[in-house]
């Protein structure tokens, strides 16, 4: 109705008005500073990795085009109320291959910017200092390039007000030092990604004040430091912690854990973690995934109940020095599927509650089925439990490789791989 009225009105307008209105409406343009700042960007990409197939390429600055109207791709504009002028509000390029700098005065040049991504393309040096994000800036997307040098503390820092950053993905660049500690200030940032870069000592002390901070990810970096020794160094609103091959130390405290109470993932793989596997962990009542593999982890707690509570989906406790006897409360958990307790220092049988999960055909009232048993690599003996040897083709992966079981011949795929250990390397088995 609205769009069949606007139509009437055009017709019955005199064409004096009408030509007035069509003026009025073509004079809105790009705001020559925010074409300015585009130019440059396209200046600092070397014009050798500009495909003709690109955006970039469209990007024609030399025929008087108007951006916000005639570039095909790469922009979003907004027209303010009362203004004259479009505003750039997004800068998406395409992995087009782009190698280039971003340019000094870029970010400071686009007051109204939202969303900026250069995703994998190959800009590299370093980004630009002294100068903070706009402050409408909600995503900025730099992942997969060659950026490197410190992440400029002055991006993160605002006299005005706070930043509206929601998501920083800076992954697979070449960042090195430490994390700037502005980053806890924050307060709307939601993701945060660094993940496989070159960034060392520990994170931002005062990150428990990021209230909105849900999935961080700094996996392949030289972090250190320790991470779940107290409650509070980490915001509780984190769903998601991946920390993986890092060289993060010190235990994984409960109490630590109970400060993180929407917790769903936990990956610190491949660090320095020692201690106990805490029981609390595995009646946490949101944790779904507990992957702490390759550290330096000396036991496991016991569920306080038992396991029967227990979130868990998959458990990675393999590349540790747990010794003793494979913990009861894994069998109990009802929705755990996959299991890695593999090169560890486990003794004794393998328990028949185990085998019943791995050979079982489908979910019952109390469990799902396991679908992944690791324990290969320990020093597990005595007999096969009945159970495995029912153990069908198509169904669980399952692994006794290198453990000290006398007989686990090669007719079942559980016993293939490392032969089991000579009866020199293993302890005496009790049942």
């Amino acid at each position: 109705m609205a769009s069949a009225a606007r139509m009437i009105l055009l017709l019955v307008l005199p064409p004096v008005m009408l030509l007035a209105l069509q003026q009025a409406a073509a004079a809105v343009t790009t705001f020559p500073g925010d074409v300015a700042a585009l130019a440059s960007l396209k200046s600092a990409v070397d014009a050798a990795s500009v495909p003709a197939y690109s955006c970039l390429a469209s990007w024609d600055f030399a025929g008087r085009v108007d951006p916000c109207a005639a570039f095909p791709c790469g922009l979003r504009c907004y027209a303010p109320p009362n203004s004259s002028y479009h505003r750039v509000t997004g800068v998406s390029l395409d992995p087009a291959g782009y190698s280039g700098t971003l340019p000094a005065t870029f970010l400071a040049s686009l007051p109204f910017l939202a969303f900026l991504s250069l995703a994998s393309n190959r800009f590299h040096g370093a980004l630009p200092s002294g100068a903070p994000l706009p402050r409408s800036l909600r995503v900025l997307d730099l992942s997969a390039n060659a950026f490197s040098g410190e992440i400029p503390a002055s991006l993160f820092t605002s006299a005005s007000s706070p930043s509206s950053l929601e998501e920083l993905y800076l992954s697979r660049n070449a960042f090195s030092g430490e994390i700037p500690p502005e980053v806890a200030s924050l307060a709307a940032l939601k993701r945060m990604e660094l993940q496989h870069n070159a960034l060392a000592g520990s994170l931002p002390p005062r990150m428990g004040a990021m209230r909105s901070l849900a999935y961080l990810d700094v996996s392949g970096n030289a972090l250190s430091g320790s991470l779940l020794d107290a409650p509070g160094r980490l915001p509780g609103s984190l769903v998601s912690l991946v920390a993986r091959n890092n060289s993060i130390a010190g235990p994984v405290r409960a109490a630590a854990l109970a400060a993180l109470p929407a917790l769903r993932v936990l990956d610190l793989t491949g660090n320095a973690l020692t201690g106990s596997v805490p029981g609390a962990a595995f009646a946490h009542p949101s944790l779904q995934q507990l992957r702490l593999g390759s550290n330096q982890l000396g036991a496991v707690e016991e569920a306080p109940d038992g396991g029967a509570s227990s979130q868990l989906v998959e458990l990675d406790l393999g590349g540790n020095m747990l010794p003793g006897r494979l913990p009861g409360c894994v069998a109990a958990m009802p929705r755990l599927a996959v299991v890695g307790l593999d090169r560890n220092r486990f003794t004794g049988g393998v328990p028949s509650q185990y085998a019943v999960r791995a050979a079982a055909d489908g979910p019952n009232e109390k469990w799902v089925p396991f679908v992944r048993l690791m324990l290969q690599g320990n020093f597990l003996c005595g007999a096969l439990p009945s159970q495995l040897r029912q153990l069908k083709d198509d169904g669980a992966v399952v692994s006794l490789a290198d453990n000290c079981l006398l007989k686990c011949p090669h007719k079942f795929s559980f016993c293939r791989g490392v032969p089991q250990k000579s009866n020199a390397t293993c302890p005496k088995c009790f049942p």
